[in-house]
């Protein structure tokens, strides 16, 4: 019909309506690694969106996660991307590693994956809380890395910095090799429950997560959510820990996708799920619409207000653009 409409606009040499001329939008969703859950999702949601949707033309691309992808969405080079919750909340917050340099264009769309904090210690380790890492050996993590920018906050909630303890700064990998030697007292991970490097400690050595249970440290930093590691998640655990989880959101800007479009996009995404949280068994575990609101911390764009309103679902004041 299309292509029909356009031959009798040329044959009558007629102009033809700009709309006619520009067909769906591109854009753009950045990712992550391709080894991990997010490039499959990615390349999943691009596809669905192309089967669904009459006015956009999505597709995915790996990238260095977060903080590329914050930076892309920034300049306008890509028109969707995930985000560690935190991360995005400093951003569009202007603070941390964006101090000064606030996005606020910057809006959350949906909640996909959990990052769980992790801190491991020997089982026969006298240490119990956090606070008690003080003068001791614990592994935080690359420089840099999200385990390491977690690590920084949960310490800082407990009164404790880098000088106040032997901070190592090491790959996951080589943070499980030295608890198991001895040579680590403690590690800080962002991490899946029973990913391969953690199971690979549990079972070959005895070891405890320590909690990070208190009120206070989820009020003062909103881009956490606790949530229970169960008691079976790991050999030898006696008892649910509460810890500290944070989500990989897709977030996009209000200058690259109008209202319509998100709203569109949401229902072409939400309404054929099952096409796209298959990509990865961590994905169709967490992403879900009843939860796509579930601990985010950036408002909302308009279209996806509209999106979830018109689902029935009640969105939170903390998400809604002042």
């Amino acid at each position: 019909m299309r292509r029909t409409f356009l031959a009798a606009c040329l044959c009558a040499g007629l102009a033809l309506p700009a709309a006619a001329l520009a067909g769906p939008q591109r854009m753009v969703i950045a990712t992550a690694g391709t080894a991990g859950a997010l490039y499959p999702m990615g390349v999943a949601m691009a596809e669905t969106i192309n089967k669904h949707s009459k006015s956009l033309k999505a597709s995915a691309e790996a990238s260095a996660a977060s903080l590329e992808n914050l930076r892309n969405l920034a300049s306008g080079q890509v028109e969707m991307g995930i985000s560690q919750n935190e991360m995005a909340y400093f951003a569009y917050t202007g603070t941390g590693k964006y101090a000064g340099r606030a996005m606020k264009n910057l809006r959350s769309l949906f909640g996909t994956i959990i990052s769980w904090v992790q801190v491991f210690v020997p089982a026969d380790s006298p240490i119990t809380s956090i606070a008690q890492l003080k003068g001791k050996r614990v592994g935080v993590g690359a420089p840099g890395s999200g385990g390491e920018q977690a690590a920084r906050i949960i310490l800082g909630y407990y009164g404790l910095d880098y000088q106040k303890l032997k901070a190592e700064f090491m790959g996951n990998v080589d943070m499980v090799s030295a608890l198991k030697d001895g040579s680590l007292d403690a590690f800080f991970i962002t991490h899946p429950l029973r990913s391969a490097p953690l199971l690979d400690l549990a079972t070959t050595k005895k070891v405890r997560l320590l909690p990070i249970a208190e009120d206070g440290f989820y009020q003062a930093h909103p881009y956490y959510s606790r949530r229970l590691v169960p008691v079976k998640a790991y050999p030898g655990m006696a008892a649910a820990v509460p810890t500290a989880t944070s989500r990989i959101v897709m977030y996009t800007t209000t200058g690259a996708l109008s209202a319509d479009q998100v709203a569109g996009l949401l229902a072409a995404l939400w309404d054929n799920a099952g096409e796209w949280t298959g990509s990865h068994p961590a994905v169709k575990r967490y992403t879900t619409l009843q939860d796509a609101l579930v601990g985010l911390a950036v408002p909302l764009h308009p279209g996806a207000v509209r999106f979830y309103q018109s689902r029935g679902m009640q969105v939170p004041a903390r998400l809604l653009a002042r």
